[in-house]
């Protein structure tokens, strides 16, 4: 695969990326104000966009970063933390 190749797939997959925020927001998944995201809240799309496209389960935000960590970035309790391996 060329390097162009390489760098339209890494291109497309930030766009698609993007585009699933929007639609997260879009469709009330991202309970925020619609110019403003937590990055909780991003990790959390993050999370789902990758389940639902590439079939991997990424960790928690609390699991990945630790609590504090979390609501330094906006975490508020509000979903369920499973820790993998548990």
């Amino acid at each position: 695969m060329s390097e162009q190749s390489n760098s339209q797939i890494k291109a497309d997959a930030i766009n698609e990326f993007v585009c699933s925020i929007i639609g997260a927001l879009e469709s009330g998944f991202i309970d925020s104000d619609p110019n403003s995201m937590t990055i909780a809240e991003l990790h959390r799309v993050a999370q789902c966009y990758v389940e639902d496209l590439y079939g991997v389960k990424l960790p928690h935000i609390v699991e990945q970063w630790g609590i504090e960590t979390a609501r330094l970035c906006g975490y508020t309790g509000k979903t369920e933390v499973v820790v993998h391996g548990e």
